[in-house]
């Protein structure tokens, strides 16, 4: 498998952990959680395995400068994709339940910062991308929706509530963030140093 390929595979990971972490918190399914962890787990051992390949490629050819720039380059996303797996881990170890009318803008949330990751992960399988920015736009809309919904709320036994909502929309944007960074990132892959197979 090539490294662009693998890395493809981490963000699909990250991305149905992400999903799954969402309908866990929505549902109040522990369950869905613990298969969350089981997900980021995987994905911070393919992470390494991607680290470990682009090492493996320098060490084993002669590659050029811009080919040294490009597994850099892989590195870095390999990095940031499983953070975004860490990001998926908090969200799906929010504690408490979601007020039944903010879960609708949280949905949307989620959904849109998951088909952020899923559009960088065809990109990063040699696809166009198309999606990235839209979807990332269309996330944002929902966490300024969410924390529209925690302003307008009155709050007689505290206002812990809209504070996990505001940190939850923001773990959400940090992950979609995550995305379009990949995204542009990923164009760099052109030399053919990410594409050399690692013989397995």
């Amino acid at each position: 498998m090539t490294l662009a390929h693998r890395l493809a595979d981490l963000c699909a990971l990250v991305a149905s952990a992400l999903e799954e972490a969402t309908r866990s918190v929505l549902e109040s399914d522990r369950t869905l959680g613990g298969r969350v962890h089981e997900q980021v787990d995987a994905a911070a051992a393919l992470g390494a395995a991607c680290e470990d390949q682009a090492c493996a490629l320098l060490a084993l050819h002669a590659p050029r400068e811009a080919e040294v720039k490009a597994v850099v380059a892989a590195v870095h996303t390999a990095a940031d994709l499983t953070r975004m797996g860490g990001l998926a881990r908090e969200v799906a170890e929010v504690p408490g339940r979601v007020p039944p009318d903010a879960r609708a803008a949280l949905g949307r949330l989620g959904a849109q910062a998951v088909a952020a990751a899923r559009a960088s992960a065809g990109l990063l399988a040699g696809g166009d991308g198309a999606g990235v920015d839209d979807a990332v736009v269309l996330a944002g809309a929902a966490e300024r929706e969410l924390r529209e919904w925690a302003d307008r709320r009155e709050w007689p036994r505290g206002v812990g509530v809209a504070v996990d909502l505001a940190l939850l929309g923001a773990v959400y944007s940090r992950f979609a963030e995550g995305a379009v960074v990949i995204a542009r990132r990923t164009p760099g892959y052109a030399p053919v140093g990410v594409w050399w197979p690692d013989g397995g």
